[in-house]
């Protein structure tokens, strides 16, 4: 009733009162519809935060000899390395951990590098210089599990934008063309001993997600060069994979189910495993940073990260409010002329 009054006072005339709230209701419909819509934003994926930028994260073990991680590694069990180098390029986890290893820490000639070390279990350095040990562990291993897991899974259900095809020896990609996130599903034996890329419809630095398929997913066998792949921001999800065998690879790695036991190549970008037990080197280029993909969104509980890019929505009935008055002082105004 006080509104209703308001109204009556502020136009005085109880017939143009009815035309304005039935302009005012499609006011308030449009508001809604809106803030409906603004609801449903892209969701952010994001590889790093909860292990802090690592360039190598193993949810259970890291074990590697002659070869290098250049940036941080962290893992939920131990770190056993030999003839090894990490960090060498100064890409620390939460920027100042070389290694985070929530068991034991064994280096049999190597290097860390360009940061301090974390170690809940023991510590040996054999013909290896002793890093800084720092006193906080800056990893919640039980949640990096659970939130790698329903990531990989949530970002499979993605709708797919583009296709993989095979082409002669190789592979065609091609993009919606509408640039910014493209999703591929794609079975791992496609890429196995494919020796060429081909690719379309793809703008230059957006961002190409492949699903991939399969126990196992084998890269690189054919010698192909992932080169064509430079210029776009990466990500292969080896959602369903127990073993990776990527011999070369330029782009991130998401196999939180799989061990990687390949025995030479080179990945340049993030890598998340449950197991590393490989020779393969690890560069620390082409990390996958956080992206708005639409209609990714990870279910409440999945242990952080993942959340919905937020939009301010209109203060609606602010909005009604002030557009009520404005109509008001309007109407009254062209009367008294």
């Amino acid at each position: 009733m006080i509104y209703v009054n308001f109204l009556v006072i502020l136009f005085g005339n109880t017939n143009f009162l009815q035309e304005f709230t039935m302009r005012a209701a499609k006011l308030a419909l449009s508001l809604l519809s809106l803030s409906l819509g603004s609801a449903a934003q892209a969701g952010v994926i994001d590889l790093g935060s909860m292990i802090g930028g690592a360039n190598l994260y193993a949810i259970r073990d890291v074990t590697a000899t002659s070869s290098d991680v250049e940036g941080a590694v962290v893992a939920g069990g131990n770190v056993t390395v030999s003839s090894y180098s990490i960090n060498a390029n100064n890409r620390p986890a939460f920027g100042q951990y070389a290694v985070v290893a929530g068991g034991n820490l064994s280096v049999t000639s190597g290097s860390i590098n360009h940061g301090g070390v974390y170690v809940g279990g023991t510590t040996s350095m054999q013909w290896a210089a002793t890093p800084t040990a720092l006193p906080a562990n800056p990893v919640d291993f039980a949640a990096a599990e659970q939130y790698y897991k329903s990531l990989t899974r949530t970002i499979a259900d993605l709708d797919a934008t583009g296709v993989v095809a095979p082409l002669w020896s190789g592979v065609k990609v091609s993009g919606s063309g509408n640039g910014g996130v493209d999703v591929f599903n794609v079975s791992a034996d496609l890429f196995r001993t494919s020796s060429s890329w081909t690719l379309e419809k793809l703008t230059a630095g957006q961002t190409l997600i492949f699903n991939i398929s399969g126990d196992l997913g084998t890269f690189n066998d054919g010698g192909v060069s992932f080169e064509p792949l430079s210029a776009y921001n990466v990500l292969f999800n080896f959602h369903e994979a127990k073993n990776v065998n990527v011999k070369g690879v330029i782009g991130s790695v998401l196999a939180p189910y799989a061990t990687v036991n390949a025995n030479w190549g080179v990945i340049n970008g993030n890598v998340i495993v449950d197991t590393w037990n490989s020779t393969i080197q690890v560069n620390a280029n082409h990390y996958f940073p956080p992206v708005d993909v639409p209609g990714f969104s990870l279910p409440p509980g999945s242990g952080g990260g993942g959340g919905h890019a937020e939009v301010p929505e209109p203060g609606a009935l602010a909005l009604l409010l002030a557009g009520l008055c404005a109509a008001g002082f309007a109407y009254r105004a062209r009367r008294a002329a």
